[in-house]
């Protein structure tokens, strides 16, 4: 996993506003080793990483998804402006629609598996993606090749209440039992791609847009492990850890020193590690290896 999206900006939203924090990113990583643009990082993965982008003024990153699908279909009647650039109004489940063609024209109709990484807002479009492509709905490809789905700070709980102060359709729709996120539990409960999807979720006890419990996917005790979404390995990162919303973009540390709470499938409880990795590289190796 790369730390190339801290560009990622909303159009016509002021510096520091809570749209511009919680916009998200999302990255591609093609398993097959395919060649696209490299952006600074500490150590190569295997297979290369793409930054994608929403917005008209986003930079620095690779790919732009408006292009793949119609503008005039799937929940499409908002948040378009000139040039038919989305912004702050666009229907979370029309960048869905658009980034699950994304995928289907550069990768799965290649027969090309990938890996996700996602932050904040970049988790419920991905999620969403491969819930609508699943259920067969005729707007969305026949199928999508995604291996593994690690989302940081993603509010699939719904954002802290105050956060409802944002006012712009994408904030209402992360809110705390909005119709979207409530249909997303009900038929995204455990989204797979074709051949199945193993998703990783963290969250953190110091983000200041989503409670941790909201964005791991679990209760506020962690008993029931599962609330909201179905991750086989979940990362609770501690006070102690310092973790903030767009500190899971930029903590790229390869010391050994985080502390949380995490959960596996494989042994079906949650254990306190006090020697665990870093949101970075904690997500580059539960993508490429589903270590936990």
């Amino acid at each position: 996993m790369e730390d190339t999206a801290a560009g990622i900006r909303p159009l016509e939203t002021p510096p520091g506003s809570l749209l511009e924090m919680f916009c998200g990113a999302l990255q591609i990583r093609d398993r097959h080793g395919i060649e696209t643009r490299r952006a600074p990082r500490e150590e190569p993965t295997s297979g290369s990483c793409a930054c994608i982008v929403r917005y008209g003024d986003d930079r620095e990153c690779s790919h732009w998804i408006s292009h793949h699908g119609s503008h005039r279909a799937h929940y499409y009647r908002y948040g378009h402006q000139l040039h038919e650039n989305h912004q702050a109004d666009t229907d979370i489940r029309h960048l869905g629609y658009h980034f699950a063609w994304f995928l289907w024209t550069h990768y799965s109709s290649r027969g090309k598996r990938v890996d996700i990484v996602a932050h904040s807002m970049g988790g419920l479009i991905a999620r969403y993606a491969l819930a609508q492509t699943e259920r067969g709905h005729d707007r969305f490809p026949p199928y999508l090749l995604v291996e593994d789905v690690a989302t940081l700070g993603t509010p699939h709980g719904g954002a802290r209440w105050y956060t409802s102060g944002c006012g712009r359709g994408q904030c209402i729709q992360m809110n705390a039992g909005s119709s979207f996120l409530v249909w997303l539990e009900q038929n995204g409960w455990e989204p797979d791609g074709r051949g199945g999807t193993d998703w990783s979720t963290f969250g953190s006890d110091d983000d200041n847009l989503v409670a941790a419990d909201r964005a791991a996917g679990t209760a506020r005790d962690r008993d029931p492990a599962h609330d909201y979404i179905v991750s086989c390995h979940k990362v609770w990162y501690r006070e102690s850890a310092n973790i903030e919303h767009s500190d899971f973009l930029h903590t790229v540390s390869k010391e050994t020193s985080a502390d949380v709470y995490r959960f596996s499938c494989r042994t079906g409880r949650w254990v306190r590690d006090d020697t665990s990795h870093w949101p970075v590289r904690r997500a580059d190796l539960a993508v490429t290896f589903g270590t936990f």
